[in-house]
């Protein structure tokens, strides 16, 4: 959901207020050439001794100053409408002028000018005032077109029964307004209620006092708010999909790599003292070492046996019978630490 940032008025201030008289702006001017902006009041009087920005130093005109400056009306609403109750202050301290001094006469002035404009009618809210609205069901762009045919034959006076006024705090949020329906029709959650101005959907954190000054509402009449009701969404959750990291396999080689970890073949087993010695090596068991042989329960084995069987654990396994070399011949060898007739 999302949440309003709010922000003190002291914040704004060094923008709202005047760097001459050091209030807030009244009839705010701005100067072409620098864009900043002053009371027009005050820069009028100023600029009549002198053709300087008072801020920035940058020429304004060069003999007629008062050329380059412009009404900044956008910047005059801004101001009235965050600065509470100074737009009311302002109309009736021309109010009272005017009633003091009967002669003076504007010329080409508004009713704003001589104070005569309402807070009403300038659409200016204040957080703690009372606005009234009316809530009524949304029926779509093309529903309202097919009830023009009646409507226009004079038989629509009873489709303006579905309306409900209501009186509101301007600071009362939309998503309050939309908990209020869902409390008074007893809408399931599964529903969700949204409120609407004309046709557009306003966001959740609005105020009624920001509707009244984002949309063209005068205040002539209640605020005109619509609702309608709508199934809620589902997030939906996606499946997580495994990652080769997490010791999944996705391929046969990584496969087959485990199960050769698994069960070694014998002929990559590394030689020790329980296997079978090669011919260089002499045993724990035989003659050339200190101390008697080991016995083993084993029967010797003959010597064509012992010869295949050493040159399957120097590094292959092989069924036919190898003939030691010349080396090799005269030299006692052991098996399994038993001793064995040298071969001839």
């Amino acid at each position: 959901m999302h949440r309003t940032t709010r922000i003190k008025i002291t914040e704004l201030n060094p923008h709202l207020m005047c760097a001459l008289c050091g209030g807030y702006f009244i009839d705010a001017t701005t100067i072409v050439e620098c864009l900043h902006s002053f009371c027009k009041t005050c820069i009028v009087r100023y600029l009549e001794t002198n053709k300087y920005c008072p801020m920035c130093d940058v020429q304004v005109h060069k003999t007629r100053p008062l050329l380059s400056i412009r009404s900044d009306k956008t910047l005059q609403d801004i101001v009235y409408k965050l600065v509470p109750g100074l737009f009311k202050d302002e109309m009736k301290r021309r109010r009272d002028f005017y009633a003091a001094y009967p002669l003076t006469e504007v010329p080409n002035g508004s009713n704003e000018d001589r104070g005569e404009v309402l807070e009403q009618e300038k659409g200016a809210l204040s957080d703690d005032e009372i606005v009234s609205l009316s809530i009524e069901f949304y029926e779509g762009v093309r529903d309202r077109e097919e009830k023009k045919g009646p409507l226009e034959n004079g038989d629509g006076d009873k489709e303006k029964t579905g309306v409900r006024f209501l009186r509101c705090p301007a600071a009362m949020t939309v998503m309050h307004l939309a908990k209020f329906l869902r409390n008074k029709m007893d809408v399931p959650s599964k529903y969700k209620v949204e409120v609407l101005y004309e046709d557009e959907p306003l966001k959740e954190y609005y105020t009624l006092m920001d509707i009244a000054y984002i949309y063209p509402w005068r205040r002539n009449g209640p605020l005109p708010l619509k609702y309608r009701v709508q199934p809620a969404c589902k997030r939906l959750t996606l499946p997580t999909v495994p990652t080769p990291s997490e010791g999944t396999n996705t391929s046969g080689a990584s496969e087959c790599e485990s199960v050769s970890d698994k069960a070694p073949s014998p002929a990559t087993l590394p030689a020790t003292s329980s296997s079978l010695p090669s011919p260089a090596t002499p045993s724990h068991g035989s003659p050339s070492s200190h101390g008697p042989p080991a016995t083993h329960p084993t029967s010797p084995t003959p010597p064509s046996t012992a010869s295949g069987a050493t040159t399957a654990a120097n590094g292959g396994a092989s069924n036919c019978l190898q003939t030691p070399s010349s080396t090799s011949r005269g030299r006692k060898m052991t098996v399994n630490g038993a001793p064995v007739p040298p071969l001839t």
